[in-house]
């Protein structure tokens, strides 16, 4: 008997052994980020957003900008890591017509039709669910918070500028970031900004209810 108890005991130590090498489990998201990233976003397409231009001008619907944020990251909320933060992109483009074709005369043909500009500015806070490791995870957030459209004509003796806000603004997206040292990650995010329709304020007119898209990529640093 001391000879197969000795033997079960041999055996009950060599299958706990893996289990007792494998060390502790990995670092759960965070514990913050902060995120400077080159944005291509949209702009509301419909044409209250602009000051009225004549007919056949083109309007700026996407343009680049830039994004920052910085966020937190709380405590374990089932399989995910709760994060609180803000976030604030500005997005911009300017559209320049051709220029008149040239008759000899002097001087040249006035321009009729007018370089177009167009400003999408956002600020919110951030709530997200943070999924995987602190060498890397992906998320899903949401927030509230402010959105303004301004928009101008330029370069004809009408030039006129529109500012269509502080809007309620909510977005909704998600994205990743990799660390590739223990300070500096990749990071890339996609996300819709819904903006809140505008009641008329003469003598301007309201603006509907529009949702853009923005997609950015950058750098993450902790």
């Amino acid at each position: 008997m001391p000879r197969r108890a000795a033997l079960a005991l041999a055996l009950l130590v060599s299958s706990a052994a893996p289990a007792a090498a494998q060390g502790p489990p990995p670092d759960p998201p965070g514990p913050y980020a902060i995120d400077l990233r080159g944005v291509f976003g949209g702009f509301p397409r419909d044409t209250t957003f602009f000051p009225p231009v004549p007919t056949g001008t083109v309007v700026p619907t996407r343009g680049f900008g830039l994004e920052i944020g910085g966020h937190v990251y709380l405590f374990r909320l089932g399989p995910a890591r709760l994060g609180i933060g803000v976030s604030a992109l500005r997005v911009r483009h300017k559209i320049s017509p051709a220029d008149p074709p040239s008759t000899g005369r002097t001087p040249p043909p006035v321009r009729t039709v007018p370089d177009v500009e167009a400003t999408l500015t956002t600020f919110a806070p951030q709530v997200s669910f943070n999924f995987g490791t602190a060498d890397g995870w992906s998320y899903l957030s949401a927030g509230y918070g402010r959105a303004q459209v301004n928009t101008a004509t330029l370069a004809t003796a009408t030039a006129t500028a529109r500012e269509n806000g502080p809007l309620n603004a909510i977005n909704v997206g998600g994205g990743a970031r990799w660390f590739r040292s223990r300070h500096l990650a990749i990071t890339f995010d996609v996300r819709f900004h819904i903006l809140a329709a505008k009641l008329a304020e003469p003598p301007l007119a309201g603006t509907p209810r529009s949702t853009v898209l923005t997609a950015g990529a950058g750098i993450s640093l902790r």
